[in-house]
């Protein structure tokens, strides 16, 4: 459908460069400025809207290119950007931010091939459409599955309407928690109810910025954590070299591991069921017992709640969290968490323990061949048999990592008033429009784009302290950069001082040819000493642990809050250097989110935003939503 003309409306694009394929979506809200915004839409962020055909998915994903990033954009990305041009208002293109956010396969390239393309894509964008490419850095880019977290978060409560009727001086404003499990990662992002907990875990928390429509700031403190190999797809990669190697063969000092036994047998798999899997090059046949409750006892070790926490509490593999009190936090999980419960057992929404364990364990303990003849029947959605197989280890899983893992009680206690929200639920849809994380990043640009109220709050997320510090993480940008990236050093600084420098210089030229030799030498002399100081300045800021462009940031937004060591001297230092970066992933390595450190958090020094009374906040691990997605057109749920 294209979009009728109406100068009232601002349009985004945001492409998905998954690992399957890559899907654009197209986003239009209404000018924040626009005086056709009702009253009652002025304490809420812009309202995103997205036609249910607005969008549209090529495959196979962008990293195929990694051999041929020449044809990245003419075979990939400009078919789906002539998609978005149909739907556009022609008087809009220009004005219109594309942001390509590559995910699951092109985290896994070489720097130099994913280079390669992501430049492609900017050339080719840049030279033959008229969209608003103007920071390549920070629109076209490969983020990490943290980021991805966040922007989920930001689709959920947006789509949830928790942005809305935002007031400052109320303290309650409730959001959900963000769970999510893809193939390789599991991940949580949540607002912790308790004051207390993020008190005292205040380095872990990130805190997101956004903008009401008439200018007031909402701010969210965020904790995000990633799991990585505890997706649905690694968790089983696991579980195999768990069975192979618990074989009596391979625990004796004496045997030479030729693993002679090649046949073996997993509860986790419906009785009768095969399935032939390798292991260390070498071919295994594993043949399914249907025993629901050695399943269970099977798959615990996997959460490695064995590894020390330092830093309590912990939930699993020793990764520290605020702790988590699920009478108030209450949670949406996406991905995985919908699949299994909704394709297999029509369970998809509000998590009830008991219903979903029993339907579990009856579904592992049947028969593989009675369990075929019901999915031609229709009764699992049809799902292909490799998926159907999976079922019973990957509905474990979910159990498991639930309540062993995030120890989410089996039973709250008292029911559920009508009125407030089940601890758990799994959903793939909010009110008919899909949950994507996509929309997280549209939100921010739309919410930046906001130009009332204090205009030293940037719309954006800030990382933790401890993420800021351990990983390298910076401020992500709800807004484009105007004068480029941030990675091209002190040049886009340095280039703007150098326009009145030039300028001056120009006329001092001019000035020069004069007779006046006097004169002509005083004011010579005067250029040459402004130009060794500017030198000197600029070599001073780049030697030094900020860039230019993140100390001018401090500038603008007025963050000098770090009394400074000289006495009575009432300038203020930074207390930290929030940059406009490309996203918050660190490709040099990988992290399950953050190892305990024995250094208790609540000794740790708290940072302070300046400029106004809201402290720094920060990042944690995300996650990534759906990184191995098998199944499509699957049944979806829309209730909260």
């Amino acid at each position: 459908m294209i979009a009728p003309e109406n100068d009232d409306y601002e349009y985004g694009v945001v492409i998905d460069a998954g690992s399957s394929g890559s899907r654009i979506h197209v986003y239009r809200w209404v000018n924040p400025l626009s005086s056709t915004i009702s009253e009652d839409q002025l304490h809420s962020v812009p309202a995103i809207e997205q036609s249910k055909d607005w969008t549209s998915k090529t495959n196979p994903g962008l990293s195929s290119f990694e051999d041929k990033p020449n044809k990245a954009f003419s075979h990939h990305i400009k078919p789906l950007l002539k998609f978005a041009q149909d739907i556009i208002p022609k008087n809009k293109i220009e004005n219109t931010p594309i942001f390509i956010q590559a995910t699951a396969g092109m985290r896994l390239l070489k720097e130099k091939k994913r280079k390669l393309i992501l430049k492609n894509l900017c050339d080719g964008i840049k030279k033959s459409t008229k969209f608003f490419i103007n920071d390549c850095d920070s629109q076209i880019e490969v983020i990490d599955g943290e980021t991805e977290g966040l922007y989920g978060w930001l689709s959920l409560n947006y789509l949830a309407d928790h942005f809305n009727n935002y007031h400052r001086s109320s303290s309650n404003h409730f959001t959900f928690g963000f769970m999510d499990m893809g193939g390789a990662s599991a991940q949580i992002a949540f607002v912790p109810s308790n004051e207390e907990e993020v008190e005292k875990h205040r380095e872990d928390i990130a805190t997101v910025y956004l903008k009401s429509v008439n200018g007031d700031v909402q701010e969210w403190d965020i904790f995000v954590s990633t799991w990585l190999g505890f997706g649905a797809n690694q968790a089983r990669q696991r579980y195999w070299a768990q069975l192979v190697n618990a074989l009596p063969e391979n625990t004796n000092s004496y045997d030479d591991d030729d693993f002679s036994t090649r046949k073996l047998y997993d509860p986790c798999m419906p009785k009768g069921s095969k399935h032939e899997f390798k292991f260390k090059k070498m071919s295994f046949t594993a043949i399914g017992l249907g025993d629901f409750d050695q399943c269970t006892k099977s798959i615990y070790p996997l959460l490695l709640k064995n590894i020390p926490c330092k830093d309590k509490p912990c939930l699993f593999n020793g990764v520290h969290t605020p702790r988590i009190d699920f009478s108030k936090d209450k949670f949406v999980g996406v991905s995985e968490y919908w699949y299994v419960p909704n394709d297999i057992f029509k369970l998809g929404g509000a998590y009830d323990f008991e219903k979903f364990s029993e339907n579990v364990k009856n579904f592992c303990n049947s028969d593989w061949k009675d369990l075929l003849e019901n999915n031609k029947k229709g009764a699992y959605n049809s799902i292909p048999d490799d998926f159907l197989i999976d079922s019973c280890f990957k509905s474990n899983w979910i159990l498991n990592v639930l309540h062993e893992g995030f120890e989410m009680p089996k039973s709250i206690g008292e029911a559920v008033p009508e009125e407030d929200h089940p601890t758990f639920q799994s959903l793939d849809r909010i009110n008919d429009t899909e949950l994507s994380w996509t929309l997280g990043r549209i939100l921010l640009y739309a919410s930046g784009q906001v130009v009332l109220g204090d205009k030293n709050v940037r719309v954006g997320v800030v990382p933790s302290k401890i993420e800021a510090k351990e990983f390298g993480k910076t401020f992500i940008s709800g807004t484009v950069d105007p004068y480029g990236s941030s990675n091209s050093g002190i040049f886009g600084l340095s280039f703007k001082l150098l326009i009145p420098l030039f300028i001056i210089g120009t006329v001092v030229f001019h000035l020069s040819k004069s007779n006046k030799s006097k004169w002509r030498n005083l004011h010579i002399s005067r250029f040459a000493a402004a130009i060794e100081s500017f030198i000197r300045y600029v070599k001073r800021w780049r030697d030094s642990t900020t860039t230019v462009f993140e100390m001018l940031s401090e500038v603008e937004e007025g963050r000098f809050d770090r009394p400074s060591s000289e006495g009575g001297n009432s300038f203020r230092q930074p207390t930290s250097y929030p940059s406009r970066s490309k996203s918050m992933f660190d490709f040099n390595g990988h992290r399950e989110g953050r190892p305990s450190t024995g250094e208790s958090s609540a000794k740790r020094a708290h940072s302070e935003r300046a400029g106004a009374t809201r402290p720094v906040r920060g990042i944690k691990p995300a996650f990534s939503m759906a990184d191995f997605n098998k199944l499509q057109d699957r049944g979806s749920h829309s209730g909260l």
